[in-house]
């Protein structure tokens, strides 16, 4: 698969292109199962990857906060 391809794929996920880009992406992919295939994979991974949430560990936000206040910045 071409790069500019992949590119047009996280776009169009993305929502980055405009109507017109859309529907040719579209038509692109709905004519070439190949690229559907493809699209549809990327498409999963980028689906999890939207619904994983992630949050630091105490001990990494306390270092943090620690590293913070040797400059003298404080959340306080």
């Amino acid at each position: 698969m071409s790069s500019l391809i992949s590119e047009s794929m996280l776009r169009y996920l993305y929502n980055e292109m405009s109507s017109e880009e859309s529907a040719h992406f579209l038509f692109f992919i709905e004519n070439n199962p190949a690229m559907m295939e493809q699209f549809a994979r990327i498409k999963e991974g980028f689906d999890v990857l939207n619904n994983i949430k992630f949050s630091p560990s105490r001990s990494s936000t306390e270092r943090i906060m620690s590293y913070a206040a040797l400059d003298g910045f404080s959340m306080q």
